[in-house]
């Protein structure tokens, strides 16, 4: 054991682990003692700087648009330096330009922000830094994601730790303004991120950015409001508190849920190193040995979140005490009430990088929203009806819940459906063909004849009908038995025929890869009668060619009127007899399905 042990010390792998490992621990220290110093100030310049990084949580995810999580994904399954450049510089592309707006809003209106945020115009002062904060967060988010991507563990954890450590506590130890240290915070944020990228903006651009940019933004706009939400489940109850108890009560219930973030950070390093490692797994093909590395991290999760949760709460007077000195007392309740959720909030945090690398679809943001729109409810009724000061402490608990078992459910589907994966013969695919048209129809026949063509080449076909797509509580029943469908066949992609509201559908109600053909006036709608309804397909169609995770046109014409990805989409006719392209159709949809797509059609 011990052997095996030093061996995967002295391994790249095992080295960048222990840094990394090492890295989370110090700027889990870092930010402990940036709340202990911000307590010697006094227990209100506490409370305004835990509502202060609490809204930085909330809003930054508006700026970076999925882009941590998705650079990290896209840059480690590149194998090209130019490719992985690519995707940084189409990240900036909409960071910095929101970042510059968010500066804008900050400085103008002041006032009502700081009324909103912290319960009185009087300050507004904080207002302008506080969003400086959340633009350089923003780009650590970038830098950290790119350098992870790329397996540049050294410079990351170098940013990292200086950002989530090193500088604010550098703040707080230089200044006692809060103002001057919230400015002094957000300089530093800004500048030692960009001052990481240098390298990478300055090297030659040799290829155009637009793909990268494309991919990236796919990827990460539907986890947007996912991101929101989580940032919304430890920032909204300090708000709804501050309305209802005052800025005190407000202060320890947003120290209750950095107590919940700081906890969930301990485990920061599994989802950090999981990422790009489950991402090159399943590019590589590697589903055995990647269920089994789920498997264990696992188990260790559940055990060490058990054993920190039960740990506070035995030791939470004593820690609190020593932590914040005699203004420990008045957080302890409150404290002790939250970190009840540490367990389910750390066993997410954790294994989130799982369920990131294997859904096309944003698993993680779904279960989010849920538990957000649990927090919703909670909030509406603490501010409807007089109810005790824990209140908003036992709703974020709930809602906390409610994650750390949607995530358990989901890890467990993802690791049956690796095993199901690694048993099979390499090469095979099992594809769902979504026809809008009834089932004893003759409009698809030749995507029909193409699917019979697709089942004789050796993949598992299934037809699914979608009967109507103008009947909103047809389509709905539609929906559900879709869903239906894809948990008992468990297919590998979704392969749309036609585009409109069929794509549209397939991409939102897929849980796989949706593949879509589009085949002529689903994009060029200038033929068809009426007013809203060419508009709003040939709208439904684009929206879908954005989302999707693979495109095929009929033919020259039709990929003309893409809006966008014209580069990506492939021009692969069927002919009347469908049985056009079979095997190219075929190798196309198992690249995409079995997430072979973003290196080898790179290549090609």
């Amino acid at each position: 054991m011990a052997g095996k042990i030093k061996g995967f010390l002295n391994s790249p792998q095992g080295r960048d682990s222990l840094l990394t490992y090492l890295t989370e621990a110090l700027s889990m220290l870092g930010m402990i003692l940036t709340y202990r110093l911000a307590a010697q100030v006094s227990k209100q310049d506490l409370d305004l700087y835990v509502i202060v990084r609490r809204t930085v949580s909330f809003v930054f995810p508006v700026l970076i648009m999925g882009a941590m999580v998705g650079l990290t994904r896209f840059v480690a399954m590149s194998r090209e330096p130019a490719q992985q450049r690519g995707y940084l510089r189409g990240a900036l592309t909409w960071v910095l330009p929101l970042g510059a707006l968010t500066m804008f809003l900050a400085v103008v209106f002041a006032k009502p922000l700081a009324w909103v945020i912290f319960g009185s115009e009087a300050s507004a002062g904080l207002v302008p830094p506080l969003g400086l904060m959340i633009v350089g967060i923003s780009l650590h988010g970038v830098a950290y994601g790119f350098l992870r991507g790329k397996k540049s563990m050294v410079a990351a954890n170098a940013v990292q730790l200086f950002v989530l450590a090193v500088g604010p506590c550098a703040a707080f130890v230089l200044w006692d303004d809060m103002r001057t240290v919230l400015w002094a915070t957000g300089i530093a944020w800004v500048g030692v991120p960009m001052l990481s990228l240098v390298p990478a903006l300055v090297a030659p651009r040799k290829r155009k950015m637009r793909r990268e940019r494309s991919e990236l933004l796919r990827y990460g706009l539907p986890r947007v409001p996912g991101d929101i939400a989580l940032g919304a489940l430890l920032t909204v109850p300090g708000y709804v508190a501050l309305r209802t108890h005052g800025l005190d009560v407000s202060g320890e219930v947003g120290f209750g849920a950095t107590l919940l973030n700081l906890a969930a950070a301990a485990f920061s390093p599994v989802a950090l190193l999981l990422l790009p490692a489950a991402a090159g797994r399943l590019a590589a093909g590697d589903h055995a040995g990647l269920e089994k590395s789920i498997a264990r991290m696992t188990w260790m999760i559940l055990a060490a979140s058990v054993a920190l949760t039960v740990g506070f709460e035995l030791l939470a007077e004593p820690l609190l005490l020593i932590y914040l000195g005699p203004s420990g007392a008045s957080y302890l309740p409150m404290a002790r009430i939250i970190f009840i959720g540490a367990l389910p909030f750390a066993f997410f945090n954790g294994m989130r990088s799982v369920l990131d690398a294997y859904f096309h679809t944003p698993r993680n943001g779904m279960n989010l929203m849920a538990a957000f729109g649990l927090l919703l409810v909670g909030s509406v009724i603490h501010l409807a009806v007089p109810t005790p000061w824990y209140t908003m402490g036992v709703v974020l608990v709930i809602s906390m819940c409610w994650l750390g078992w949607a995530t358990w459910r989901d890890v467990r589907y993802v690791r049956s459906e690796l095993r199901r994966l690694a048993v099979r013969g390499p090469g095979q695919l099992r594809l769902v063909v979504l026809i809008p048209d009834r089932a004893d129809g003759s409009t698809f026949a030749a995507s029909e004849a193409q699917a019979r063509s697709l089942a004789l080449s050796g993949c598992e076909v299934s037809l699914f009908h979608l009967e109507s797509r103008t009947s909103i509580t047809k389509l709905w029943k539609a929906r559900r038995k879709f869903k239906k469908l894809l948990r008992e066949q468990r297919p590998d992609a979704v392969h749309v025929h036609f585009g409109s509201v069929a794509a549209l559908f397939g991409v939102l109600t897929s849980t796989v890869p949706v593949i879509v053909t589009f085949m002529g006036d689903d994009l060029n709608r200038k033929g068809l009668a009426g007013l809203a309804r060419p508009w709003m397909g040939g709208l439904f169609s684009q929206l879908s060619a954005f989302f999707a995770a693979g495109i095929i046109c009929s033919d020259e014409s039709v990929r003309e009127h893409l809006w966008w990805r014209q580069s990506e989409a492939l021009v692969l006719p069927f002919g009347e007899d469908g049985k056009a392209n079979t095997g190219e159709t075929l190798a196309y949809l198992r690249e995409v399905a079995l997430h072979k797509g973003a290196n080898e059609l790179a290549e090609g």
